[in-house]
């Protein structure tokens, strides 16, 4: 019998649908868990989380952008202001979307921006040591699930094409 009467749509590779949910995963906890970060004070069980906590961190980080890096001299003070204001939201909502698997391959896409655009503020900044280990392997694991997404049916996009597909058998 050839390969191609078993392909991934009668015979679902599951190794490929295991690495694309473990890889999926990863993505999603890292954007989360960074993205949860933002709203946190202290450590250990003395770690509090709220908007006040999110506003102070993310007023340090735009005043390190602005301070510490070159940005300055291309972006005006309130797109950096913006900037990090806006990134806590948008890693808690780049991760949910990553871990529900709506729309796989775009939700992967817009991690790997998500990603890509953490990379470039490190990058700006003089001290850029995360940029290679954080940010780089982050990237290298979104490829992957971006690579295996076809293959993700335990994703809520698999889910609903095996009902799309039953309901038109």
């Amino acid at each position: 019998m050839s390969d191609k009467s078993c392909s991934s749509h009668c015979c679902p590779r599951l190794d490929l649908a295991f690495a694309n949910l473990i890889t999926r995963l990863w993505v999603a906890l890292r954007l989360l868990m960074a993205g949860v970060d933002k709203f946190r004070s202290g450590d250990g069980a003395a770690a509090t989380f709220n908007v006040s906590n999110y506003e102070t961190k993310t007023n340090l980080i735009a005043k390190l952008m602005t301070d510490n890096s070159f940005l300055p001299a291309f972006l005006p003070p309130a797109a950096i202001d913006a900037y990090a204001h806006g990134i806590g939201y948008a890693l808690l909502f780049v991760g949910v979307w990553v871990a529900l698997g709506l729309y796989s391959e775009l939700s992967l896409f817009a991690a790997g921006l998500t990603f890509l655009s953490l990379g470039f503020g490190l990058a700006a900044l003089p001290d850029d040591t995360e940029l290679g280990v954080n940010i780089g392997i982050g990237i290298i694991i979104t490829y992957l699930a971006l690579t295996t997404a076809k293959h993700g049916f335990l994703s809520l996009d698999g889910i609903l094409r095996g009902k799309k597909k039953a309901a038109n058998a």
